[in-house]
């Protein structure tokens, strides 16, 4: 059986293995988690910073499509300050 880790994504918790994206951990979950560039059978860049999330502990939003899951992690994918990051992307395209 493959290692896992747990991870609590906007308040719901999910066990995954570990090397799991955050942003394949929300999709599981049935969150959406907004992205341009990124898909699963691709490697990813985070070029498009579609995909921030708020990650408690860490000070600035986190790429979702290339920011590991790791055990305890808590992350967060609709708040204003996520919110505003998308609009903001947003406006640059």
């Amino acid at each position: 059986m493959a290692d896992m880790v747990n991870v609590l994504i906007d308040g719901k918790p999910i066990a995954v293995e570990k090397g799991t994206l955050v942003i394949e951990a929300a999709r599981r979950l049935g969150v959406m988690v907004p992205h341009f560039c990124y898909h699963p059978k691709l490697t990813y860049d985070a070029n498009c910073r579609m995909c921030l999330v708020e990650i408690e502990k860490i000070p600035k939003l986190q790429t979702s499509c290339s920011t590991v899951c790791t055990e305890g992690m808590v992350v967060r994918t609709n708040t204003p300050v996520v919110n505003e990051a998308h609009q903001s992307v947003l406006e640059f395209i």
